[in-house]
């Protein structure tokens, strides 16, 4: 989308004053008056109906001032802050990952939910692969005591029993005597090893492995604050499964990133943003971080507080 200066500006200048917790449709007198714009109502009002007709801006009301669409706020937080710079491969200290949520929350009152590190030091003494239903294999990472982890994959496209019984074997080389977190990182690295037919489906196998083993508790805080802010009774499944349906949207993103909540439209989060960012332990990728704010909250100044996060020195 290639918008002029002076589109650009008056954009900017729309956006600015209605995430700044108020939520206002902003009038194009309130944008002449402000300092360095030097241009009349009549011509910012001109560029208001252009960002309109683009779809980035609408009237809520005849004769009201312009609201940005969730077009509009997606792209300016796309376009205006190079979110993938920002916060790139975190790797916070516990404590830093809950002391970050209570910061943020109580500041701007907003909510957060944090996946918590991986409890992956489990050590995998043999591993098992039954054919479940007509699409999925069921892999069992099965320990010492008996105790497993039960994880669902995809067919290949090449199904038979022959090829189950190869990559069971290929599995248990890889992650026998392992922890599931060494077995995920070897699951990667050996990948030329396995058998051609699994090959194509690998990266998919070790990331469902990777999330469904990767998070087993989460924290959320201000919690109150989301809901405060929803019509009605609402109730939203906010923890673990929260964090893997914005990982399924997310998956292989860096930095910070944003979804609006109409594009998690199940949990009926109408103009509200979710921030999200994956933090790593050792370069190995834990779970993410997600803040979620309504469309007016001061957004700019909550992206400032991701800037501060350092980032890995190469």
């Amino acid at each position: 989308m290639k918008l002029s200066a002076r589109d650009k500006q008056v954009f900017s200048a729309v956006m600015s004053l209605y995430c700044n917790g108020d939520g206002h449709p902003v009038a194009s007198s309130k944008i002449a008056k402000l300092k360095g714009m030097a241009v009349c109502s009549a011509t910012v009002r001109n560029a208001m109906a252009r960002l309109e007709n683009q779809g980035l801006l609408f009237s809520p009301h005849t004769s009201a001032g312009r609201v940005p669409s969730d077009l509009g706020i997606k792209y300016w937080l796309q376009e205006y802050f190079g979110l993938e710079d920002i916060a790139s491969y975190w790797e916070p200290e516990r404590e830093q990952l809950t002391g970050f949520a209570h910061t943020l929350s109580q500041k701007y009152q907003v909510c957060c939910i944090v996946g918590l590190p991986q409890v992956s030091e489990q050590t995998i003494f043999r591993v098992e692969v039954l054919d479940f239903d007509r699409k999925h294999w069921l892999v069992l990472l099965i320990d010492r005591t008996g105790q497993s982890n039960n994880i669902l994959i995809n067919k290949p496209e090449s199904n038979s029993d022959q090829v189950r019984y190869q990559f069971a074997a290929w599995m248990n080389t890889v992650f026998s005597q392992q922890t599931l977190k060494e077995g995920l990182h070897r699951m990667r690295a050996m990948a030329k090893s396995a058998m051609a037919d699994c090959r194509g489906s690998l990266m998919q196998w070790s990331r469902e492995l990777s999330l469904q083993l990767g998070t087993d508790n989460s924290i959320v805080v201000g919690e109150r604050y989301l809901y405060n802010r929803l019509e009605g009774n609402n109730e939203l499944n906010l923890g673990v499964s929260f964090l893997h349906q914005v990982e399924d949207h997310l998956a292989f993103k860096n930095g910070l990133s944003v979804l609006l909540g109409s594009e998690l439209s199940y949990l009926n989060l109408e103009r509200f943003v979710v921030l999200s960012v994956p933090y790593f332990t050792a370069s190995e990728y834990q779970s993410r971080f997600c803040l979620i704010c309504p469309a007016d909250a001061p957004i700019e100044a909550i992206i400032g507080e991701f800037t501060q996060i350092p980032k890995k020195e190469a």
